[in-house]
């Protein structure tokens, strides 16, 4: 028990910790990539899962949290909080 409110408790002081420096973890897209979403009109899911999959291969924030699931959450309880807390 004292470990689990250990652990949630270190997830709390992350995200807090996050949030009060949003513009250091945050990284963007490429000029080519933001002017072809700027004059994008209707739907288009091929160059959109291939701009979302590049996204979070260049981005270390993307990497790290996938780290953290894949290396440190064991139960499907702790890794839905986890994405559900990262996702907020």
């Amino acid at each position: 028990m004292a470990t689990n409110l250990l652990k949630y408790s270190l997830v709390v002081i992350f995200l807090c910790l996050m949030a009060l420096s949003l513009d250091a973890f945050a990284h963007g897209v490429d000029d080519s990539t933001r002017a072809f979403l700027e004059r994008n009109t209707g739907v288009q899911i091929v160059p959109f899962l291939y701009i979302g999959a590049k996204h979070m291969i260049t981005g270390y924030d993307h990497l790290l949290f996938l780290v953290g699931v894949i290396f440190f959450l064991y139960k499907s309880r702790d890794v839905l909080l986890y994405v559900s807390m990262f996702t907020l």
